[in-house]
């Protein structure tokens, strides 16, 4: 924690201090009254079972996630557990919230039979969600939302990567080395501009074009060192490994297509100008997406074994394909229209491989997903 940290803690350890925070982050609509978002969430459809398969679940532990720090009645737009709450609501299933971070968690755990966790994108949480999801799934046998297979890719761009070249799926050329010695050998055999990432990064964070070899090797020099490379994690430190790929010239947008059960959402994202990182961007399109594109999101989601995956796309006319940019199972989600077409909400329903019937309605992906995993 550097300096300005350390006094931003300070500050906001008065009483009055943490008033004012709140007040502006409500200002900038950051946060929000949990009972108003609650409220908000009734635009979309209910999803509910089919049967009464409900009763014989057993009691679920829910996990609270993005509640502000110094007012637990405020969260954020996009906390996840008030959408999973709606929806084992509508459904009559039994839940308790979970406070998973606790000292006695493990304890705590033998009350559940179900695990339901919006895990935080930061590396320290992902390090905490993987020793605990590991024990939760592996070991005493809980049905967790997410599993263990499936937090262990999340915010890991090199494990996914993994996945991604041993099922032989189209993912930009990339490059991952943890040697330094191998990474100059292939340096001085490629042509540039390249793009170098974090292992964990959204947003666009910690994502950086590298124009020439000079500057990709100051970078390696740093990421080798003793300290390795500061990272915009204020306690990560970039050390010993590079994620790079390939810079997809020809490339204008990039594609977010949502997969659940048999639904499919998305929507284009651009860069803004000058740039050419789209994610995080905030420009979107919401309209229609070729079956291609669709057919690749439900193989990859396949692959993963996922209950929802998000996959990132772009299309390179010079290759005449998409490529994936990267996959992840838990993404931003702002609204419950995921996919417009003619500005109407609604999914694509898969009919089979490049066959899809567009259906009308709102629904929380959130929702979806909790359907498709008590149904597994």
């Amino acid at each position: 924690m550097n300096y300005k940290q350390l006094a931003k803690r300070f500050i906001l350890s008065f009483p009055a201090f943490q008033e004012k925070y709140k007040n502006k982050l409500i200002s900038i609509k950051h946060i929000e009254r949990y009972e108003d978002q609650v409220a908000n969430l009734e635009e979309a459809e209910k999803v509910l079972f089919e049967e009464t398969l409900g009763k014989d679940i057993g009691l679920i532990g829910l996990v609270k996630d993005a509640v502000f720090e110094y007012d637990e009645t405020y969260i954020s737009p996009r906390s996840y557990y008030p959408k999973y709450e709606r929806f084992l609501n509508n459904n009559g299933l039994q839940y308790e919230y979970y406070d998973i971070y606790s000292s006695d968690w493990l304890e705590r755990a033998s009350n559940f039979d179900y695990i339901i966790w919006h895990t935080a994108s930061d590396p320290v949480t992902q390090e905490i969600a993987q020793n605990k999801i590991y024990i939760l799934d592996k070991i005493l046998g809980k049905k967790c939302l997410p599993s263990f297979d499936e937090i262990w890719s999340y915010e890991n761009k090199i494990n996914a990567h993994y996945l991604f070249k041993s099922k032989d799926l189209p993912e930009i050329p990339t490059y991952v080395s943890h040697s330094k010695s191998d990474t100059v050998a292939y340096l001085n055999s490629i042509k540039f501009p390249i793009i170098s990432k974090l292992s964990t990064g959204s947003a666009s964070f910690g994502v950086e074009k590298l124009d020439s070899k000079e500057e990709a090797l100051k970078l390696v020099n740093s990421i080798f060192s003793f300290k390795g490379r500061g990272t915009y994690f204020p306690s990560i430190r970039q050390k010993d490994y590079v994620y790079f790929q390939s810079f997809v010239e020809d490339a204008t947008f990039d594609l977010r297509i949502i997969t659940v059960d048999n639904k499919a959402f998305g929507y284009y994202r651009f860069p803004n100008k000058g740039d050419f990182r789209a994610s995080g961007a905030g420009n979107y399109e919401k309209t229609e997406i070729p079956a291609e594109a669709l057919d690749l999101a439900f193989k990859v989601r396949a692959c993963f074994g996922s209950t929802c995956l998000a996959t990132d796309l772009l299309y390179s006319k010079k290759y005449n394909k998409y490529f994936i940019i990267e996959s992840s199972i838990f993404i931003g989600i702002d609204t419950c229209s995921q996919l417009e077409i003619n500005g109407e909400a609604g999914y694509y329903e898969r009919l089979g491989e490049g066959l899809y019937e567009f259906r009308r309605g709102k629904y929380w992906i959130q929702e979806l997903t909790l359907l498709e995993f008590f149904k597994k």
